[in-house]
Protein backbone atom coordinates (compact mmCIF):
# COMPACT_ATOMS: atom_id res chain seq x y z
CA UNK A 1 0.00 0.00 0.00
CA UNK A 2 1.36 3.23 -1.36
CA UNK A 3 0.27 6.29 1.07
CA UNK A 4 -0.52 9.90 0.51
CA UNK A 5 -2.00 12.87 1.87
CA UNK A 6 -5.84 12.52 3.04
CA UNK A 7 -7.97 14.03 0.19
CA UNK A 8 -11.35 15.11 0.30
CA UNK A 9 -14.19 12.30 0.28
CA UNK A 10 -15.00 13.49 -2.98
CA UNK A 11 -11.98 12.24 -4.52
CA UNK A 12 -12.47 9.54 -6.78
CA UNK A 13 -10.68 7.88 -9.91
CA UNK A 14 -13.33 9.37 -12.36
CA UNK A 15 -12.74 12.83 -10.56
CA UNK A 16 -8.94 12.63 -11.01
CA UNK A 17 -10.03 12.28 -14.79
CA UNK A 18 -12.12 14.79 -14.74
CA UNK A 19 -9.54 17.31 -13.08
CA UNK A 20 -7.33 15.81 -15.56
CA UNK A 21 -9.23 16.57 -18.86
CA UNK A 22 -10.03 20.25 -17.60
CA UNK A 23 -6.18 20.99 -18.13
CA UNK A 24 -5.95 19.53 -21.86
CA UNK A 25 -7.58 20.29 -25.03
CA UNK A 26 -8.55 17.60 -27.17
CA UNK A 27 -5.15 15.39 -28.43
CA UNK A 28 -5.38 14.36 -31.91
CA UNK A 29 -8.43 14.19 -33.81
CA UNK A 30 -9.44 10.45 -35.16
CA UNK A 31 -7.59 11.07 -38.90
CA UNK A 32 -4.45 12.23 -36.97
CA UNK A 33 -4.19 8.81 -35.03
CA UNK A 34 -5.72 6.80 -38.09
CA UNK A 35 -2.81 4.70 -38.15
CA UNK A 36 -3.99 3.03 -34.26
CA UNK A 37 -7.53 2.44 -35.51
CA UNK A 38 -7.40 -0.94 -37.01
CA UNK A 39 -7.16 -3.34 -33.56
CA UNK A 40 -4.42 -6.01 -34.41
CA UNK A 41 -4.68 -9.80 -33.83
CA UNK A 42 -3.25 -10.10 -30.37
CA UNK A 43 -0.12 -12.03 -30.11
CA UNK A 44 -1.13 -15.27 -28.11
CA UNK A 45 1.98 -14.20 -25.32
CA UNK A 46 0.58 -10.63 -25.35
CA UNK A 47 -2.42 -12.36 -24.09
CA UNK A 48 -1.16 -14.22 -21.36
CA UNK A 49 1.08 -11.02 -20.56
CA UNK A 50 -2.02 -8.88 -20.19
CA UNK A 51 -3.71 -11.13 -17.98
CA UNK A 52 -0.87 -11.47 -15.59
CA UNK A 53 -0.43 -7.28 -15.63
CA UNK A 54 -4.18 -7.12 -14.82
CA UNK A 55 -3.86 -9.40 -11.73
CA UNK A 56 -0.95 -7.32 -10.74
CA UNK A 57 -2.96 -3.82 -11.15
CA UNK A 58 -5.95 -5.38 -9.06
CA UNK A 59 -3.64 -6.51 -6.13
CA UNK A 60 -1.64 -3.29 -6.43
CA UNK A 61 1.28 -4.66 -7.05
CA UNK A 62 3.62 -2.08 -8.74
CA UNK A 63 6.51 -3.50 -9.17
CA UNK A 64 4.86 -7.34 -10.05
CA UNK A 65 3.72 -5.18 -13.38
CA UNK A 66 6.93 -3.30 -14.00
CA UNK A 67 9.08 -7.13 -13.79
CA UNK A 68 6.19 -8.95 -16.20
CA UNK A 69 5.92 -6.33 -18.47
CA UNK A 70 9.64 -5.81 -18.97
CA UNK A 71 10.52 -9.24 -18.95
CA UNK A 72 7.67 -9.70 -21.89
CA UNK A 73 9.06 -6.52 -23.54
CA UNK A 74 12.86 -7.75 -23.28
CA UNK A 75 11.27 -11.09 -25.14
CA UNK A 76 9.75 -9.14 -27.85
CA UNK A 77 12.98 -8.13 -28.90
CA UNK A 78 12.98 -6.21 -32.46
CA UNK A 79 9.33 -6.23 -32.51
CA UNK A 80 8.40 -3.98 -34.99
CA UNK A 81 4.77 -4.31 -34.71
CA UNK A 82 2.26 -1.68 -32.72
CA UNK A 83 1.22 -4.59 -30.91
CA UNK A 84 4.19 -4.41 -28.62
CA UNK A 85 2.52 -0.96 -27.12
CA UNK A 86 0.31 -3.52 -24.92
CA UNK A 87 4.02 -4.38 -23.11
CA UNK A 88 5.07 -1.25 -23.30
CA UNK A 89 2.68 1.28 -22.31
CA UNK A 90 1.61 -0.84 -18.56
CA UNK A 91 5.77 -0.81 -18.56
CA UNK A 92 5.73 2.53 -18.62
CA UNK A 93 2.83 3.48 -16.73
CA UNK A 94 3.92 1.32 -13.57
CA UNK A 95 7.39 2.94 -13.30
CA UNK A 96 5.54 6.31 -13.58
CA UNK A 97 3.34 4.80 -10.26
CA UNK A 98 6.65 4.03 -8.87
CA UNK A 99 8.56 7.18 -9.58
CA UNK A 100 11.17 5.34 -11.99
CA UNK A 101 11.36 7.78 -14.14
CA UNK A 102 14.88 6.61 -15.63
CA UNK A 103 13.52 3.21 -16.81
CA UNK A 104 10.25 4.81 -18.17
CA UNK A 105 12.67 6.34 -20.54
CA UNK A 106 13.96 3.67 -21.08
CA UNK A 107 11.38 1.28 -22.25
CA UNK A 108 10.21 4.18 -24.63
CA UNK A 109 14.06 4.33 -26.32
CA UNK A 110 13.69 0.74 -26.85
CA UNK A 111 10.79 1.03 -29.48
CA UNK A 112 11.71 1.71 -33.13
CA UNK A 113 10.77 4.23 -35.15
CA UNK A 114 7.84 3.52 -36.52
CA UNK A 115 6.50 2.82 -32.89
CA UNK A 116 7.74 5.73 -31.01
CA UNK A 117 5.79 7.76 -33.94
CA UNK A 118 2.46 6.56 -32.65
CA UNK A 119 -0.14 8.91 -30.84
CA UNK A 120 -0.19 6.59 -27.86
CA UNK A 121 3.82 6.37 -28.07
CA UNK A 122 4.03 9.81 -28.40
CA UNK A 123 1.67 10.79 -25.43
CA UNK A 124 3.46 8.69 -22.94
CA UNK A 125 6.88 10.08 -24.09
CA UNK A 126 5.55 13.89 -23.36
CA UNK A 127 4.10 12.43 -20.07
CA UNK A 128 7.19 10.92 -18.62
CA UNK A 129 9.46 14.53 -19.86
CA UNK A 130 6.73 17.15 -18.12
CA UNK A 131 7.35 14.52 -14.86
CA UNK A 132 10.67 13.75 -15.07
CA UNK A 133 11.11 17.74 -15.56
CA UNK A 134 8.37 18.17 -12.59
CA UNK A 135 6.75 20.41 -14.78
CA UNK A 136 3.31 19.98 -12.96
CA UNK A 137 0.80 21.52 -14.81
CA UNK A 138 2.00 19.90 -17.91
CA UNK A 139 1.84 17.06 -15.85
CA UNK A 140 -2.10 17.21 -15.02
CA UNK A 141 -2.17 18.37 -19.13
CA UNK A 142 -0.64 15.11 -20.20
CA UNK A 143 -2.50 12.33 -18.10
CA UNK A 144 -5.99 14.41 -19.55
CA UNK A 145 -4.74 14.07 -23.13
CA UNK A 146 -3.68 10.31 -22.76
CA UNK A 147 -7.21 9.73 -21.20
CA UNK A 148 -8.79 11.44 -24.08
CA UNK A 149 -6.53 9.48 -26.50
CA UNK A 150 -7.47 5.87 -24.97
CA UNK A 151 -11.02 6.85 -25.11
CA UNK A 152 -11.50 6.85 -28.46
CA UNK A 153 -14.02 4.42 -29.28
CA UNK A 154 -10.99 2.95 -32.44
CA UNK A 155 -8.15 2.99 -29.89
CA UNK A 156 -6.32 0.21 -30.85
CA UNK A 157 -7.15 -2.17 -28.06
CA UNK A 158 -9.72 -2.57 -25.51
CA UNK A 159 -7.75 -4.26 -22.61
CA UNK A 160 -5.15 -1.39 -23.23
CA UNK A 161 -7.49 1.07 -22.89
CA UNK A 162 -8.94 -0.43 -19.58
CA UNK A 163 -5.03 -0.66 -18.10
CA UNK A 164 -3.78 2.71 -19.07
CA UNK A 165 -7.24 4.03 -17.92
CA UNK A 166 -6.51 2.74 -14.20
CA UNK A 167 -2.90 3.62 -14.40
CA UNK A 168 -3.36 6.81 -15.21
CA UNK A 169 -5.56 8.32 -12.51
CA UNK A 170 -3.14 6.14 -9.94
CA UNK A 171 -0.37 7.74 -11.03
CA UNK A 172 -1.90 11.33 -10.44
CA UNK A 173 -3.16 10.28 -7.11
CA UNK A 174 0.69 9.22 -5.65
CA UNK A 175 2.42 12.05 -7.95
CA UNK A 176 -0.06 14.68 -6.14
CA UNK A 177 1.04 12.71 -2.66
CA UNK A 178 4.72 13.20 -3.64
CA UNK A 179 4.36 16.90 -4.57
CA UNK A 180 2.15 17.41 -0.91
CA UNK A 181 4.84 16.02 1.20
CA UNK A 182 7.44 17.91 -0.61
CA UNK A 183 5.36 20.99 -0.35
CA UNK A 184 5.02 20.11 3.83
CA UNK A 185 9.13 19.66 4.17
CA UNK A 186 10.20 22.40 1.40
CA UNK A 187 7.74 25.64 2.35
CA UNK A 188 6.97 27.23 5.57
CA UNK A 189 4.20 28.98 3.47
CA UNK A 190 3.34 29.24 -0.51
CA UNK A 191 0.63 30.93 -2.01
CA UNK A 192 -2.82 29.64 -2.88
CA UNK A 193 -2.18 30.13 -6.88
CA UNK A 194 1.18 28.21 -6.07
CA UNK A 195 -0.41 25.26 -4.40
CA UNK A 196 -2.88 25.32 -7.46
CA UNK A 197 -0.06 24.49 -9.66
CA UNK A 198 1.43 22.39 -7.88
CA UNK A 199 -1.60 20.26 -6.86
CA UNK A 200 -3.87 20.65 -9.94
CA UNK A 201 -6.71 21.31 -7.73
CA UNK A 202 -9.44 23.78 -7.42
CA UNK A 203 -9.07 25.89 -4.53
CA UNK A 204 -11.59 24.66 -2.80
CA UNK A 205 -10.19 21.24 -2.72
CA UNK A 206 -6.70 22.49 -1.65
CA UNK A 207 -7.64 24.24 1.03
CA UNK A 208 -9.90 21.41 1.92
CA UNK A 209 -7.08 18.65 1.97
CA UNK A 210 -4.58 21.30 3.43
CA UNK A 211 -6.91 21.68 6.77
CA UNK A 212 -7.02 17.91 7.08
CA UNK A 213 -3.39 17.53 7.04
CA UNK A 214 -3.53 20.84 9.99
CA UNK A 215 -1.82 23.34 7.96
CA UNK A 216 -3.32 26.69 8.76
CA UNK A 217 -4.78 28.95 5.47
CA UNK A 218 -4.89 32.90 5.53
CA UNK A 219 -7.88 33.90 3.91
CA UNK A 220 -6.65 37.38 3.68
CA UNK A 221 -3.58 37.10 2.62
CA UNK A 222 -4.37 33.70 0.52
CA UNK A 223 -1.53 31.77 1.57
CA UNK A 224 -1.42 28.64 3.23
CA UNK A 225 1.07 27.05 5.92
CA UNK A 226 2.23 23.91 6.00
CA UNK A 227 3.55 21.99 9.03
CA UNK A 228 6.56 19.78 9.61
CA UNK A 229 6.06 15.93 8.68
CA UNK A 230 2.22 16.98 7.20
CA UNK A 231 0.80 14.50 4.26
CA UNK A 232 2.45 11.18 5.94
CA UNK A 233 -0.62 9.44 5.85
CA UNK A 234 -3.83 9.07 3.40
CA UNK A 235 -5.93 7.08 0.91
CA UNK A 236 -4.83 3.91 -0.99
CA UNK A 237 -4.81 4.16 -4.55
CA UNK A 238 -8.12 3.80 -6.53
CA UNK A 239 -9.34 0.41 -6.87
CA UNK A 240 -9.71 -1.24 -9.90
CA UNK A 241 -10.65 -5.22 -9.76
CA UNK A 242 -11.87 -6.26 -13.75
CA UNK A 243 -9.56 -5.64 -16.57
CA UNK A 244 -12.00 -7.34 -18.98
CA UNK A 245 -15.03 -4.50 -18.11
CA UNK A 246 -14.85 -1.70 -20.82
CA UNK A 247 -18.04 -0.30 -18.73
CA UNK A 248 -15.36 2.12 -16.78
CA UNK A 249 -13.73 3.02 -19.85
CA UNK A 250 -16.96 4.10 -21.04
CA UNK A 251 -17.88 5.91 -17.82
CA UNK A 252 -14.54 7.40 -17.33
CA UNK A 253 -15.10 9.15 -21.27
CA UNK A 254 -18.69 10.25 -20.11
CA UNK A 255 -17.53 11.81 -17.35
CA UNK A 256 -14.56 13.57 -19.14
CA UNK A 257 -16.76 14.79 -21.92
CA UNK A 258 -19.49 15.52 -19.64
Amino acid sequence: MVNGPPTPPATTAAEVQDEARSNSSTLDSPAAHSSQNAPQNRPEQYQNVLLLIGEAISARDFVRLTRIAEEADIHAGSDRQQSRLLIVAPLVLGHLVLDQLSPARYALSRLSDNLISLPLSRALVDLVTSTTNREHAKVYHQAGALLNLVGQPEFLDRDLAAIIASLVPTFIELFRSRTFRLLSKTYTSLSLSLARTYLGWPTEKIIAAAEQNGWSYNLSAQTLSPVAGAGQAGPQPPDFTSLQTFHFVADSVARLEG
